[in-house]
């Protein structure tokens, strides 16, 4: 499948409604880097995890016209909710504690909901992933037309670009089980384009992984 009469209607969600056990608090309240000269809204800064990772998606959508991202919070919603851009559109999970799933499903009936040709779905916890990273990824995808994922650790993963014959099937994982479950099932299939993106596997899960990425991020 290829998108060669038009450009495809991507929309992008950034999941964040995790209750950061491994962290010991609400880790994408953490600071992890400063403030920036071009910063749309320097009054985030010095800049939150969840900021930090807002901006870099959110200037990848802004170069390639597929408008804000959404973002999905559930655990510390009050602490959250406070650090997210305005004007960003942010939809509560609920059940955010029966595991990733229910934010996953909720990303893609967003999907659904806008009409979308295809979404781009990405993790608030993945410090290292850039907006250069995004523009690659979308770029592998206009390429091949079909879902797209990073490949890291010997295995797809998130963030990916999944069309909309996804969608359903997003929306039927159930418990931990994230949308990589789906990806290796592309994979299997070879209806998988995929974009070698090793720093996909840095996240802060823990305070140590905090501690290393300041220490290290320069």
């Amino acid at each position: 499948m290829t998108f060669l009469s038009k450009p495809p209607k991507v929309v992008s969600v950034m999941l964040a409604a995790g209750q950061s056990t491994r962290f010991d608090g609400a880790k994408l309240a953490a600071i992890v880097s400063g403030p920036e000269v071009n910063d749309p809204d320097p009054q985030a800064n010095p800049h939150s995890l969840l900021t930090h990772s807002l901006l870099e998606l959110t200037q990848a959508a802004e170069q390639i016209d597929i408008g804000k991202p959404c973002v999905i919070l559930g655990g510390h919603i009050d602490v959250l909710s406070p650090l997210v851009p305005m004007n960003t559109p942010i939809l509560i999970n609920k059940d955010w504690q029966s595991g990733i799933a229910s934010s996953v499903a909720m990303a893609a009936k967003y999907a659904q909901a806008e009409k979308a040709d295809a979404l781009l779905l990405s993790l608030a916890d993945q410090v290292a992933v850039s907006q250069l990273h995004y523009l690659s990824l979308y770029r592998v995808f206009c390429l091949f037309g079909q879902t797209t994922a990073a490949y890291y650790q010997q295995n797809p993963g998130v963030p990916a670009i999944f069309v909309a014959e996804d969608f359903d099937a997003l929306q039927q994982l159930e418990g931990d089980a994230g949308a990589k479950k789906l990806l290796k099932q592309h994979l299997t299939n070879q209806t998988l384009a995929v974009l070698p993106l090793e720093q996909a596997a840095i996240d802060i899960d823990t305070q140590a992984d905090l501690s290393w990425w300041l220490a290290n991020k320069e």
